[in-house]
Parts: C-alpha cells; structure tokens; sequence
C-alpha cells in the first residue's frame, strides 16, 4: 500500500514539475513580445498554479457529471 501511494505522490509531483517547466517556457515567450498589451494578456493567461489548474479541471468535470481525474 505503501507503494502505491509513493507512486502517486511521485506521479503528482511529476505532474507539477513539467507544468511549471512549461509555465516558465511561455513565460519566457511572453516577455519576448513586443507589444505591452499582448505582452499582459499573455501573462495573464499563463499565471495560473498547478494547484489552480487542478482544482478548475476538477470542477469543470464536477459540473459535467464525470469523475475528477486521478481520483
């Protein structure tokens, strides 16, 4: 039992980390615009945790009658 919850916990973890990696790449993407309005609206779409992400996926699966994902 011991295991299984090692591994989810790793698979989470995982989870996290390439998001993060790829939440600071279209960061870098982001500050690389010219424009300071796009620029912004860019940030602003990017600016969202892992945690976050998470629980707004949960509850949109909530809304729509399935299962949350990983659970």
């Amino acid at each position: 039992m011991k295991y299984l919850i090692l591994s989810c916990l790793l698979a989470t973890t995982g989870c996290e980390v390439l998001y993060d990696a790829n939440r600071d790449k279209i960061g870098e993407y982001c500050n690389s615009l010219n424009n300071f309005d796009d620029r912004n609206a860019c940030r602003k779409r990017n600016q969202t945790s892992y945690q976050e992400y998470v629980q707004q996926r949960d509850q949109q699966q909530a809304r729509q009658g399935a299962a949350p994902a990983g659970k």
